[in-house]
């Protein structure tokens, strides 16, 4: 299992790309929250409400996913992390693999 993080500025922006990913078949699941960022771009220090969204999947769909992330994003550099799941519930993992067939 992996979780694939990123940001978009608006929650609409999130909700949409969240709900993409899970018809698409790229995530069993996308969580999504208002955060506050504070980070340099441009020369810059910024401060800015974003909506983080947490992709749940699988290693083999990440590549895939990540790749959508890049294809709709409406940031110029949007943030992309990978984490690998050393641990998950076995009930957890089994009903995603019956999701992400």
């Amino acid at each position: 299992m992996c979780v694939v993080i990123t940001t978009y500025g608006s929650e609409e922006e999130a909700a949409s790309a969240a709900k993409n990913m899970v018809e698409k078949g790229l995530a069993a699941c996308s969580t999504f929250f208002k955060v506050r960022s504070i980070y340099r771009w441009k020369g810059k220090v910024e401060d800015a409400t974003e909506y983080m969204v947490i992709y749940k999947t699988l290693s083999r769909k990440v590549d895939y996913l990540k790749e959508e992330v890049l294809k709709t994003h409406s940031y110029e550099v949007p943030e992309l992390l990978e984490i690998n799941v050393d641990s998950v519930g076995e009930s957890y993992l089994k009903w995603m693999l019956e999701t992400l067939v």
